[in-house]
């Protein structure tokens, strides 16, 4: 059996709709007049006249960023160089943990969709980073991917923000990734291109699209991936973001995982915040279910 993307995509946001209608229409109310709504009432938004053009809820961004370019929340998983439009000097580290919810399926049953660490996965994943804004709209990132307690890979990137259009409401760039394997001693490149479209105050949305593969590997029809990256985005206030984020690879061999991740965005502060959720890994034969975690602190 081989995945396709779209009818899985829109599935995704068929449930989405359903989950929209049984709350019912007051829940995302389109302006304050019409009340708080369901979920005003578990997430009180305070009023703040100061506010930026845009809600700068997510990323623990820099509160200083210029509103012409709009933000976008990052991913969870599948995170950015910090966000597109940083501004140069910005600063960031962060951890993300993986962690599988059904020991009856092995770890190492299932491939790996986005690049923690190469190849089948043996042990829970984490992998702290240090991202960096050397210019505007130009940032660069190291990343020591772990497998349990042992390293497992050395993850340089580089992402550039192209630009602004849609009268500053949709943003683009491009990232390039590479990971060094440490085990295996091969290199595995990824080409991707960014695109955001923030919708209105509350909704946005991120995709990426490109490729992966193995420079020096055996078998290169297998570890080389189509990816795509879907990211849909709700803020409740300049707090909390809901958000749900699916990462799809499909090798050249015919090969595939989708993981569809839930996920919650906490600024708990300027500087630190927290990211969390649980989701599924699809693949041919398996379903893993995971949570994944990640604490981030800018500077």
């Amino acid at each position: 059996m081989r995945f396709v993307i779209l009818p899985h995509l829109s599935k995704l946001f068929v449930v989405a709709a359903v989950v929209l209608t049984l709350i019912g229409p007051g829940a995302f109310p389109a302006n304050a007049a019409d009340g708080p709504g369901f979920w005003g009432h578990l997430f009180p938004v305070q009023d703040d006249p100061a506010q930026d053009r845009w809600l700068d809820a997510i990323g623990a961004e820099d509160k200083g960023a210029e509103s012409h370019h709009p933000r976008i929340p990052e991913p969870m998983v599948f995170d950015l160089v910090r966000p597109l439009g940083a501004k140069k000097g910005e600063l960031e580290i962060n951890v993300l943990g993986l962690i599988p919810l059904n020991r009856r399926v092995g770890l190492n049953k299932i491939p790996n969709p986005i690049g923690l660490v190469p190849g089948e996965r043996h042990d829970p994943e984490w992998a702290p980073e240090i991202e960096y804004a050397i210019a505007d709209g130009v940032a660069v990132e190291f990343e020591l991917p772990f497998e349990g307690d042992e390293l497992a890979a050395y993850k340089a990137a580089v992402q550039v923000t192209f630009g602004t259009a849609f009268d500053d409401k949709f943003i683009h760039g491009t990232q390039a990734i590479l990971l060094y394997d440490i085990h295996s001693a091969h290199y595995s490149p990824t080409f991707l291109y960014l695109a955001g479209l923030r919708f209105d105050e509350r909704w946005s949305m991120l995709a990426m699209v490109g490729l992966r593969t193995e420079i020096n590997g055996p078998d290169v029809a297998e570890r080389t991936e189509r990816l795509v990256n879907a990211s849909l985005f709700y803020d409740l206030n300049e707090q909390i973001t809901l958000g749900v984020e699916t990462d799809y690879a499909q090798s050249l061999s015919g090969g595939a995982t989708w993981l569809v991740i839930p996920q919650i965005h906490w600024e708990i502060s300027d500087h630190w915040m927290l990211q969390s959720g649980a989701g599924v890994n699809f693949t041919k034969d398996y379903s893993l279910p995971e949570a994944a975690i990640r604490l981030i602190r800018s500077f």
